[in-house]
C-alpha cells in the first residue's frame, strides 16, 4: 500500500468520515467522526493500518476508490461486506457495481429496510444474500424475483405451538419456508398463525402430519386454498391398514387434487415397512409394471412426434419452394400464355401452373380457404389413395396432400367437385385448420364464407352453403347426377345437415365444390359451397 493524502474543503465543525478495515469475513464499513476547526484541512488516509475516507471523496472520486477496495477484496479473498447504515449503504454499494467477488451484504442498523437501498443492492449483479434487520412484504417479494435471498434478524416471538415447531421466528423464515410440521390437532392459536403462514409465504411445497385427523386436513387445505397456494403434498406419517379409510383418502385425494392443487400422501414407517415387506413387494411389482407399460406408451408417443415432425418439416420445405414459385409467378398469374390459340396451353390461367406441372404433372389446381393455414395446390391420381400417403413431391409422408376425387373432370368442373385432405390437427396442415370453421366466430365472419379454387383454366370463388359434421358416409361424395330433380334432392339433404343457415341459394343448375376430412376415426368434417363468380 501507498500513503495517499487528498485534500477536500471542511465545510462544519464535524465531518463524518468512512473507515474501512477488515473484520472477520467482512469488508467493515465504519463511521469515523473528526472534531475539526473550518479553517483546516481534511485528509484522506489510505495505509496498512486504515482506510479512511470522507462520503464527498467517495462520491466525487469512485473509480479511485473503487480500485483500492478490488485490490483488497481480491488479495483477501473476501466475499462479504458489512455496513453501518442504510445511508451509507447508499454511497458504498455504488462501489461494487461491476464487482464478481462480493456476494452478501451484512446491513447493521435496525430499520426496515428502503425501497432506494434495495434498488443500490439490484445493480450490484453479484450480490445473492442480504441480511438486514427486518423488510417489507413488497421490497422481499422484489429481492425474490430478482433471486435475492434476504435473512431479517428481527425475532417475532409467536404463542403457538406451531410457529414454535417450525422455528418460524422471523418474516424471512417465513416467506422462504418449503416445508412445515403439524405433530398435533391445531387450537385456536395454531390455525390463526398458520393463516398468517399461509398469507406470507412464497416456497410452501410439504405439509407433514405426524397423525390423521380429518379435521386437520380440512383446515390445512382450506388455509393453502384460500392463500393461493398450489401444488401442495400433504404427508400423512401415520401407518393406515384400515382399507375404509384408505378408500376414503383416495377418493377425497381426487376431490383435493382436481380443484384444490393439493395432493394427499400416505407416509408409512420404516417398521410398519419391514413387517410388511411381502405386501410391499407385490405393490412395487405393480408399480414396476405400471411403469414399463407407461414408458412404452411414452415411447410409442414418442416415435409418433417425431414422424409427425420430420413430415412437417418436409410439407414446411414443399411450402417454402411453392412460395418461391407464386412470388415469382404473381405478376403474371392473371395473364394468358402467349401460345398458338389452337393448342391446350392457350387455355391455362396462368404461368403459375406451367411451374406447378413441371414439378407435378398431376396438377389440377390451388385452393385457398380463408383464416385457416389451407393455400395449397391440389393434385388428382388415378385413385383415392396415392396421396393420402405422398406429398407434392410424390414422396412418401404421413401428412399426404390436398387432392380432388379422382372421379372428377377438373377441366369443366361436375357439379360436385370433391376435394380431401387428411385432418392433421398437431402440425396445422393440409385439412388440419379445417376443425375451425365449426366454431361460430369463424362463421359469422362474411370473409371466411368465400373459398377460392383456381383450375388450370379458370379462376373461381365459391360461397359456403353447408357445414356440417357426419357419421362415416359417403352420401355426400356423390359427383354427377342423372337428373336435375335428383341433384335437387342432394342438395336438399346437404343443406338440411348444416349446422347454420347460411341464406345461400343454390339450385341444380349450379356447381358446387365439397371439402372433406376426418374429424376422428367414425367422423368427418364437410364443407360444401356453390360456384359463385
Amino acid at each position: 500500500m501507498i500513503l495517499y493524502k487528498g485534500r477536500i474543503k471542511i465545510g462544519g465543525d464535524i465531518i463524518k468520515k468512512i473507515l474501512i478495515s477488515i473484520v472477520g469475513p467482512y469488508l467493515y464499513f465504519d463511521y469515523k467522526e473528526d472534531n475539526t476547526t473550518p479553517d483546516l484541512i481534511n485528509t484522506n488516509i489510505i495505509s496498512e493500518q486504515e482506510l479512511v475516507f470522507s462520503e464527498t471523496y467517495i462520491k466525487n472520486n469512485q473509480n479511485i476508490v473503487t480500485t483500492f477496495l478490488d485490490e483488497i477484496v481480491t488479495e483477501r479473498k473476501i466475499s462479504k461486506i458489512r455496513i453501518k447504515d442504510q445511508n451509507m449503504g447508499l454511497i458504498i454499494l455504488d462501489l461494487f457495481t461491476k464487482s464478481k467477488s462480493i456476494k452478501e451484504i451484512f446491513i447493521e442498523d435496525d430499520n426496515p429496510i428502503t425501497y432506494d437501498l434495495y434498488l443500490k443492492i439490484i445493480k450490484c449483479k453479484s450480490i445473492k444474500q442480504v441480511n438486514c434487520y427486518t423488510i417489507p412484504k413488497f421490497i422481499l417479494e422484489q429481492f425474490d424475483k430478482n433471486k435475492i435471498n434476504v435473512e431479517s434478524r428481527d425475532e417475532v416471538f409467536f404463542t403457538s405451538h406451531f410457529m414454535q415447531l417450525n422455528n418460524l421466528i422471523n418474516y424471512s423464515k417465513i416467506y422462504y419456508k418449503s416445508s412445515i410440521f403439524i405433530d398435533k390437532k391445531l387450537a385456536e392459536n395454531d390455525l390463526v398463525d398458520f393463516n398468517t403462514f399461509c398469507q406470507i409465504n412464497k416456497y410452501l411445497k410439504e405439509v407433514h402430519l405426524d397423525f390423521f385427523d380429518k379435521d386437520t386436513i380440512n383446515k390445512v387445505v382450506a388455509n393453502v386454498y384460500k392463500n393461493n397456494l398450489k401444488n401442495i403434498k400433504i404427508l400423512i406419517h401415520e401407518n393406515i391398514t384400515d382399507m375404509t379409510l384408505i378408500e376414503y383418502l383416495k377418493k377425497i385425494n381426487k376431490t383435493y387434487g382436481k380443484k384444490y392443487k393439493v395432493e394427499l400422501k400416505l407416509v408409512y414407517s420404516s417398521e410398519y415397512i419391514s413387517n410388511n415387506l411381502f405386501s410391499q413387494l407385490v405393490v412395487n411389482n405393480i408399480k414396476m409394471c405400471c411403469v414399463i407399460i407407461l414408458s412404452i406408451f411414452i415411447a410409442f408417443f414418442a416415435v409418433v412426434l417425431f414422424n409427425n415432425y420430420k413430415d412437417r418439416k418436409s410439407v414446411a420445405k414443399i411450402e417454402n419452394n411453392l412460395a418461391k414459385i407464386v412470388e415469382k409467378t404473381k405478376d403474371n398469374t392473371s395473364n394468358v400464355n402467349k401460345v398458338p390459340d389452337n393448342t391446350e396451353e392457350s387455355k391455362k390461367v396462368n404461368e403459375l401452373f406451367n411451374s406447378l406441372l413441371d414439378i407435378n404433372k398431376d396438377t389440377v389446381g390451388w385452393l385457398t380457404v380463408n383464416n385457416t393455414t389451407i393455400d395449397y395446390p391440389v393434385v388428382q391420381a388415378s385413385d383415392n389413395d396415392y396421396y393420402l400417403s405422398n406429398d407434392f413431391n410424390q414422396e412418401k409422408n404421413y401428412n399426404g396432400w390436398i387432392f380432388a376425387d379422382y372421379r372428377n373432370n377438373m377441366e369443366d368442373l361436375d357439379a360436385n367437385t370433391i376435394i380431401y385432405g387428411h385432418n392433421k390437427y398437431l402440425n396445422d396442415t393440409m385439412f388440419g385448420s379445417l376443425n375451425n370453421v365449426l366454431n361460430d366466430e369463424w362463421l359469422n365472419n362474411p370473409d371466411n364464407l368465400i373459398i377460392r379454387f383456381d383450375n388450370l383454366y379458370q379462376q373461381m370463388q365459391f360461397k359456403i352453403f353447408s357445414v356440417y359434421k357426419i357419421n362415416k358416409t359417403n352420401d355426400y361424395l356423390t359427383t354427377s347426377f342423372s337428373s336435375k330433380t335428383s341433384f335437387k334432392k342432394f342438395l336438399n339433404i346437404i343443406k338440411n345437415r348444416s349446422i347454420k343457415d347460411f341464406e345461400t341459394d343454390v339450385t341444380p343448375d349450379d356447381k358446387i365444390i365439397t371439402l372433406s376430412t376426418c374429424a376422428d376415426k367414425n367422423k368427418r368434417i364437410v364443407i360444401h359451397a356453390v360456384l359463385r363468380d
